[in-house]
């Protein structure tokens, strides 16, 4: 014969089974999460993706460059009517902007080449 406890007890067991099934599985999206974060962080490193695709990153910095380039020294003014034609209006290029848009500039052209050298010697040697 059964007891009234005996239904009791088998639910609380299942409880616990259950639970413990709960567990494992956190434990277990805990980890493949952990080695995701990982391996998209070893992926998206700036080093490797330039080793990995060293052409597109060369033209991504020139093209940079060139946007940076045109945004610093602004659109480009056409001479009114009320300036005579012998006096072109020049950009100032004295600005504190303009000087640090350049040297942001230089910077990721070195930046650029000597990964695409560093690249060339690599595949030649």
């Amino acid at each position: 014969m059964t007891t009234k406890n005996e239904p009791l007890n088998s639910i609380q067991a299942r409880i616990e089974e259950l639970q413990n099934t709960i567990a494992e599985k956190e434990d277990q999206i805990r980890s493949r999460a952990l080695h995701l974060s990982e391996s998209i962080k070893a992926e998206l490193e700036p080093m490797q993706i330039v080793k990995k695709y060293p052409f597109q990153a060369a033209g991504v910095t020139f093209l940079t460059g060139l946007v940076l380039t045109r945004a610093l020294r602004g659109p480009k003014r056409t001479p009114s009517s009320e300036q005579p034609d012998c006096y072109p209006v020049q950009p100032q290029r004295n600005s504190a902007l303009y000087t640090i848009g350049l040297d942001v500039l230089r910077s990721a052209k070195d930046l650029g080449f000597s990964y695409l050298q560093k690249y060339i010697d690599g595949k030649l040697k």
